[in-house]
This record gives C-alpha cells, sequence and structure tokens, in this order.
C-alpha cells in the first residue's frame, strides 16, 4: 500500500451501519481536501471459535455466506465513495481477519484512520460512554491519528454528491 503523491491515504472502516456511512462521507470530504485517496476496509473474521457458545450453530453464517455479506457491505460504502471522488483515488478490500486487527495493519502507513460510532456525544456533566470493541484499540495502537466520525456529526454529510457546484464555497477542487 502506498501513498498518493498528493496527500496521502485515508483508511476507512465500514461495516453497514449508519455511523459507517457518515465516516466514508467525512473521509472523502478529508480526501477532496487533501488530494488524497480513501481506502475502504469491510474486515469480518469467519473463526468459529470466535462465535458465542449460547448462541446455536445453525444461526452462524458459514465463511462463504460472511465473505459475500462483506463484500456487499463494500460494494455499498465504495458506490457512496464514488459519488464525492475523482476517478482512481478510491480503493477498497474485504479482509478475512478481526476488524480491528486489519483496520490497524492497513492504517500503517496511512495519513488517517477513519471510524463510525454510533456512541452519543457526551451531555454536560456526564460521563462519556464506553467506545465499541473495534474503535477501543485502534484508537489505543494505531500508527497515525485516528478519526471517531457520529452520524449525527455536522459535517459527515458533506462531501458525497454528484452535484459539485459547491466545491467553490468548501474549497475543495
Amino acid at each position: 500500500m502506498t501513498h498518493s503523491a498528493a496527500g496521502g491515504r485515508i483508511v476507512v472502516g465500514i461495516d453497514g451501519s449508519a455511523a459507517s456511512d457518515a465516516a466514508v462521507r467525512w473521509a472523502v470530504r478529508e480526501a477532496r481536501l487533501r488530494r488524497g485517496t480513501v481506502h475502504l476496509v469491510s474486515a469480518y473474521h469467519s473463526d468459529s471459535r470466535q462465535h458465542a457458545q449460547y448462541v446455536p450453530s445453525s444461526s452462524w453464517m458459514t465463511p462463504r455466506q460472511e465473505r459475500r455479506a462483506a463484500e456487499a457491505l463494500l460494494a455499498a460504502a465504495m458506490e457512496l465513495a464514488r459519488r464525492g471522488l475523482p476517478p482512481g483515488r478510491l480503493t477498497g478490500e474485504v479482509a478475512n481477519e478481526p476488524p480491528a486487527r486489519a483496520l490497524l495493519d492497513r492504517s500503517a502507513h496511512a495519513e488517517l484512520l477513519v471510524l463510525g460510532t454510533i456512541r452519543p456525544a457526551p451531555q454536560p456533566g456526564q460521563p462519556p460512554q464506553a467506545i465499541g470493541p473495534v474503535a477501543r484499540p485502534c484508537l489505543r495502537l494505531a500508527r497515525c491519528p485516528v478519526v471517531v466520525v457520529s452520524p449525527d456529526d455536522r459535517l459527515a454529510g458533506l462531501g458525497c454528491r454528484a452535484d459539485r457546484s459547491q466545491d467553490k464555497q468548501l474549497g475543495v477542487r
């Protein structure tokens, strides 16, 4: 994985959630501002030893089903990102390994790692809620800055649009 000559690579973890979509939109906007690239990662882990013992095995997805589901998530995220990026500045992959490990590996030489969270912003006088099991190790171990985006972040919705008439107003080229 190499850096773009102009602005570096932004790695985004995706899982099909609204928070993940917000992370994709934020990363696309940032990549446009930096003239960088976006690399989407849809990670799943098909190790049956990781399944909860109390869940009947008949409800588990087969490794093939897990891969297809991850590919479908990636395809949807690629379509969302493609609307806001010039050709050649978007890549993606499906990784069969624990999501945190996949994201840490792919972001080792990236400019940014972007993740979505459904964790609400803390209210005045209240402690923040715990962050998720993927974001926690990424925040602790990533070798690059990590941006955590919530679906209700004001700027998360900018950046992925077919109409580029506002680019000059946003400073996007």
